[in-house]
């Protein structure tokens, strides 16, 4: 029978709560130009330790314009993701998340395929996998990680149908 390799989930010591809680931006609150500094890819990004935000993702601090997670229960930089990686790691995009009144960032559904995020939940980090799931046929991360998953899936229902019989 095939598994799937999990690490133990690892524990942390709860953070104290932030002081300001999450803002949650209106679609109406986003400016055209916030729409014009998303970097559509990595040679776009402008590094400012002092002036930028994080990406949840590739954890760059970088001028360009990142997601914001229209969740009420998202926190720190979780709902913040660069265009760059929003697209090659979810299939997503920044431009589109921004105008949506109800997006919701890959951690917040679950969907988070970031180090941090997998050693959470037991699993390894996936590295850079984006050249490997083009090679394979898919146009990002998310979208072949989930055709691993499937296959797995079927071979545990091969493998127990064969002992069944």
């Amino acid at each position: 029978m095939v598994k799937e390799v999990r690490r133990a989930p690892q524990r942390r010591a709860p953070r104290p709560k932030a002081c300001t809680p999450h803002c949650i931006r209106p679609v109406e609150d986003i400016t055209e130009e916030e729409i014009q500094l998303v970097a559509d890819n990595m040679t776009e990004k402008v590094y400012n330790r002092d002036t930028g935000t994080t990406c949840h993702q590739c954890r760059q601090k970088t001028v360009d314009t990142k997601t914001f997670c229209r969740s009420e229960d998202c926190r720190g930089i979780l709902g913040q993701f660069c265009g760059p990686c929003l697209r090659n790691r979810y299939g997503e995009d920044v431009k589109k998340a921004l105008l949506d009144p109800k997006w919701k960032c890959p951690p917040c559904r679950g969907i988070c395929n970031c180090s941090f995020c997998r050693q959470r939940e037991g699993r390894c980090p996936t590295g850079i996998l984006f050249p490997l799931a083009q090679y394979h046929g898919f146009s990002d991360v998310h979208s072949y990680l989930s055709s691993l998953r499937n296959k797995l899936k079927n071979v545990d229902k091969d493998v127990e149908m064969l002992y069944q019989h």
